[in-house]
């Protein structure tokens, strides 16, 4: 038979291969637990694949709004730190949202020059912070509430049921 299996077959394929054909053959109980944690990892890829695209398109469209609203935040504080988040502000923040699904690698790319963006914001946010300016702590705070989200549904969609040994 001539078949072309999905990314997730081949990651299933490698699962039950370690299980039938790796792990009865170790008998060093580090190298068994290697083998598990691998398994776990691929179980963890499996699971990822399916929402990454929706994730990415929905953190992107997200950036966007924290971006403009870290901006926003600051208020009228001068100073170069914070003129360069107004201007990622600006020129991000304004940006149109993405609808979903998309080309990949078109979402890939805006994803990556967004989340610079977002990564290029705390040094300046640290700076402002060290200068005194208060409204750097608002605006920080818009930053993590649109990260600490992502990191949350990371750990949830990475480890949650069969995704790590032990658990599930």
């Amino acid at each position: 038979m001539n078949t072309t299996p999905s990314v997730d077959q081949i990651l299933e394929g490698l699962i039950i291969a370690l299980d039938d054909e790796i792990l009865p053959a170790l008998t060093n109980p580090k190298a068994y637990a290697t083998a598990q944690m691998m398994q776990s990892l691929i179980q963890g890829v499996r699971q990822t694949l399916p929402v990454l695209d929706e994730q990415l398109v929905e953190e992107h469209n997200d950036m966007i709004r924290t971006l403009a609203d870290t901006a926003t935040a600051l208020g009228d504080v001068s100073g170069d730190a914070a003129d360069r988040v107004r201007e990622r502000g600006a020129s991000f923040g304004q940006l149109d949202p993405l609808p979903a699904p998309i080309d990949r690698d078109a979402v890939i790319a805006a994803h990556t020059e967004l989340g610079r963006a977002i990564e290029a914001t705390f040094p300046d946010l640290d700076e402002l912070q060290r200068a005194g300016v208060a409204s750097a702590d608002e605006a920080l705070q818009v930053v993590r509430a649109h990260l600490g989200p992502r990191y949350v549904r990371d750990a949830q969609t990475i480890v949650v049921g069969a995704g790590f040994v032990g658990r599930g």
